[in-house]
C-alpha cells in the first residue's frame, strides 16, 4: 500500500444505512476487506441516518432507498441530508443507493429526479443493485464515488434505459402520478397549467397505452365491470410504476404547492384535513 493508499483509508468514513442487518453486515465485511482501516458507521432507520449523517458530519452515505412502506424513502434521507447542510460550502455529499427495487420504475424515477433536479444534490452519486451484484463490482463503486469522486451512473442509466416508463412522456407519467393520488382532472389542469380538455385527452392517451379498458368500448347504457381510471391506478401500481414512497413523497409536495399557490375557492375545493394532514412519517416502524 502506498502513502497516497494508507491515507486514504484512514480517512475513509462511510454511514451504511439500511433497515436490514444483514446488507449492512455484508457492505461493512466487502469494504474492510479493501480498506480494514475505513471507519464504519452504520443506521437501521431513516431517522437514525439522517441525524448520524448530521451529527457525525458525514460525506460518504450508502443509503437503501426502501426503509419499508410505513417510512421515509432513501431518497428522503438523502434529501433531508442535503437540506441540512446546504449552506455549509465544505461538507460534501456523495451517495451510494443501494438497493433490492432496482428493477421497478418507481424507485428509478426517484434517484433520477433527485440527482437532476435544480436543489441540494449530492456531489457524486452512485446506485447499486443489491441482488445482482457481485462483490467486486461493489467495492469498485465504492472506490469510485468515495475515493476518486466519480458518479457511477452505469446501472442506473441501463435500467433507466429499459425501464417501462420510457414508454410515457414526463407529463403523461405527472399525470399518472396525480390520478393515482386521487387528484381530479380539474385540479390536475390546475397543477399543471393546462385545461380540462388537454388533461381528457392525455388520459385518454393512457389507456390506449396502458390497455385500460375504456367506457367507449360498451354498448350505450350498459354499465361495465371496470372503472378505467381506477384500473389505471391498479396497472401502475402492479407494474411496479408506482411505489408507496413515490405516492406518499408527491403527495406532500402537492400539498405544499397548494399551500403556496391556493386555487381559487369558486374553482376548486381543497379539503381542510388533507390540506393540513398526511406528513411524511418520521416515527412510524
Amino acid at each position: 500500500m502506498t502513502q497516497q493508499d494508507h491515507e486514504v483509508e484512514e480517512g475513509l468514513r462511510i454511514l451504511i444505512a439500511d433497515d436490514s442487518p444483514d446488507a449492512i453486515a455484508q457492505m461493512s465485511a466487502w469494504i474492510h476487506e479493501r480498506w480494514p482501516s475505513a471507519q464504519l458507521l452504520s443506521a437501521v432507520t431513516p431517522e437514525d441516518a439522517v441525524r448520524i449523517a448530521s451529527e457525525e458530519r458525514i460525506e460518504n452515505i450508502i443509503l437503501d432507498l426502501d426503509f419499508g412502506a410505513q417510512r421515509i424513502s432513501g431518497v428522503v434521507v438523502a434529501r433531508r441530508v442535503l437540506a441540512a447542510r446546504a449552506k455549509d460550502r465544505h461538507l460534501r455529499t456523495r451517495i451510494l443507493f443501494r438497493t433490492a427495487h432496482a428493477g421497478e420504475p418507481g424507485y428509478l424515477h426517484q434517484v433520477e429526479q433527485l440527482v437532476s433536479e435544480e436543489r441540494p444534490r449530492p456531489a457524486v452519486w452512485g446506485f447499486l443493485d443489491k441482488g445482482a451484484v457481485p462483490k467486486r463490482l461493489a467495492q469498485n463503486t465504492v472506490e469510485q464515488v468515495f475515493v476518486y469522486e466519480l458518479s457511477a451512473t452505469d446501472i442506473l442509466a441501463r435500467r433507466l434505459k429499459t425501464s417501462p416508463l420510457r414508454e410515457l412522456s414526463d407529463v403523461e407519467f405527472t399525470i399518472l402520478v396525480y390520478i393515482c393520488l386521487g387528484v381530479t382532472n380539474e385540479g390536475i389542469g390546475w397543477r399543471i397549467g393546462a385545461s380540462r380538455q388537454s388533461i381528457e385527452r392525455i388520459i385518454s392517451g393512457l389507456y390506449l397505452k396502458m390497455k385500460i379498458p375504456a367506457r367507449r368500448e360498451a354498448p350505450q347504457g350498459v354499465p361495465t365491470l371496470l372503472e378505467s381510471r381506477t384500473r389505471l391506478c391498479y396497472e401502475a401500481i402492479t407494474r411496479g410504476w408506482m411505489n408507496p414512497h413515490l405516492l406518499r413523497e408527491e403527495d406532500a409536495a402537492m400539498r405544499e404547492f397548494t399551500k403556496s399557490a391556493s386555487p381559487p375557492s369558486d374553482r376548486l375545493y381543497v379539503d381542510a384535513d388533507w390540506l393540513t394532514g398526511g406528513a411524511l412519517p418520521n416515527n412510524s416502524s
